[in-house]
């Protein structure tokens, strides 16, 4: 059974960034960080934001206080939060 989430960044230059992932594709919180850096990376090129592609790629995404499992239990309304300001 499918268990979609909502992530949103959490960032001076990138928040509110949205997508929705299914929780059972991955296996810790650094894929769940790494894909939403590579849709982020994806949007920006296809606005051909060169710079804006430079700073996602070097920025240090990261979830909070959570492993997979946390996450796993959470509501399906309650929104996943990548971080990158720290």
């Amino acid at each position: 059974m499918p268990r979609p989430r909502k992530c949103q960044i959490s960032d001076e230059d990138f928040g509110g960034f949205q997508l929705i992932i299914d929780l059972d594709f991955y296996y810790d919180t650094k894929e769940i960080c790494e894909y939403v850096r590579e849709k982020l990376v994806t949007s920006l090129n296809k606005l051909h934001l060169g710079q804006l592609t430079f700073r996602a790629k070097e920025k240090n995404f990261h979830i909070h206080d959570k492993d997979i499992y946390d996450l796993r239990r959470t509501s399906e309304n309650d929104i996943i939060y990548v971080c990158a300001h720290c």
